[in-house]
């Protein structure tokens, strides 16, 4: 930033200089004495410079902080840019693994909705007996379905995966229980 800043101070000192295109070429030296003899140009010549203070002003003003607001800016901006980025690849690596658990909670209750149909189809062929010890069981695993069905619809999306993983773990590990619990009824059927 500082060549920046340099190479508008020069240009900006350039363009102060006034112009005369009938007088003849000064070098370098003489467009140091040249100040005083401004009082001579020609009345079409812009008026020259007081001494540079009033276009320098806005450059003090930046410099009262020593030099430091644009390279101090950009350290900060560079932080600044590391931290989004990091959090970018937060978001990034959140969405990822919340897509392939949505996928395995969709699958999840896909299968509990499937094993509750194939349970109906057989509940006409089984004893009274084993119904009635299966229906608490089979009830409570009809509200966890319906309560998986509604976190993967309504709530999945607005949460963050650590807790989106430990609704899964304990539907998951619900369901086991419940399946577990039936599947024992279920072998007490003689054939």
């Amino acid at each position: 930033m500082s060549n920046l800043f340099h190479l508008i101070m020069e240009a900006d000192g350039d363009l102060v200089e006034p112009f005369d295109p009938g007088a003849p070429a000064n070098d370098a030296g003489g467009s140091e004495a040249e100040p005083s003899q401004d009082n001579s140009q020609p009345e079409d010549a812009p008026p020259p410079p007081d001494d540079g203070g009033d276009l320098a002003q806005p450059f003090d003003d930046s410099a009262d902080d020593g030099g430091f607001g644009d390279d101090g800016g950009g350290e900060d901006d560079g932080q600044d840019q590391d931290q989004h980025e990091d959090q970018s690849l937060s978001v990034k690596a959140n969405s990822v693994l919340n897509q392939s658990l949505y996928q395995k909670l969709v699958n999840r209750n896909q299968e509990i909705e499937d094993t509750l149909n194939n349970l109906q189809t057989i509940t006409p062929v089984l004893p009274s007996d084993i119904i009635d010890e299966n229906d608490v069981s089979i009830n409570r695993l009809k509200a966890a379905l319906a309560k998986g069905q509604t976190y993967a619809l309504e709530k999945f999306i607005d949460s963050k995966y650590g807790e989106n993983l430990l609704f899964y773990q304990k539907l998951d590990a619900l369901y086991v229980l419940l399946l577990n619990e039936i599947n024992k009824n279920l072998k007490k059927v003689k054939l």
